[in-house]
C-alpha cells in the first residue's frame, strides 16, 4: 500500500525546489523571497516534526525549574519567572543548574529554527 507523502515531506519538497530550481532562475527581490519562502517552508517541516517533542521537553525543563506543582503552560512560564525572581538560581550551583536548563531549551528552538546552530552551548 502506497503512504501519501507527510505534510512535512511535502514542505521540503517545496523548499528544495524553491533552492534548487526557483533561486538560480531568478535574481534580485524575486530570488531573496524565494530563499525566504523555502526557509519558511524548511521550518514549518521542522516544526511538524520536531516540535511536539521539543515543546514536551521544554515543559519539563521549566518543571524542574518552577516545581511539578504547575500544570498550564501559561501559569509554569509565570512561575519560572517568579522562582528565579525570588531567587530560584541566586547560589552560584542552583545558577548554574538553571542556566544549563534554559540553554537546553533554547538549543530545542534552535534545532526547528537554525539546525546547526543547536550545538550553542550557551556562551
Amino acid at each position: 500500500m502506497h503512504q501519501p507523502p507527510s505534510a512535512a515531506e511535502l514542505l521540503r519538497t517545496v523548499a528544495d525546489t524553491l533552492i534548487t530550481d526557483v533561486v538560480p532562475a531568478t535574481s534580485g527581490p524575486a530570488q531573496h523571497q524565494a530563499r525566504v519562502a523555502a526557509n519558511i517552508a524548511s521550518i514549518v517541516a521542522r516544526e511538524l516534526e520536531l516540535g511536539p517533542e521539543v515543546r514536551s521537553r521544554e515543559i519539563d525543563l521549566l518543571r524542574e525549574i518552577a516545581g511539578d506543582s504547575i500544570h498550564d503552560s501559561d501559569d509554569l512560564s509565570a512561575a519560572v519567572a517568579t522562582a528565579l525572581r525570588i531567587g530560584a538560581a541566586d547560589s552560584e550551583e542552583e545558577h548554574a543548574r538553571v542556566r544549563s536548563l534554559l540553554v537546553e531549551i533554547v538549543r530545542g528552538d534552535l534545532s526547528i529554527a537554525k539546525p546547526g546552530y543547536d550545538d550553542w552551548d550557551g556562551e
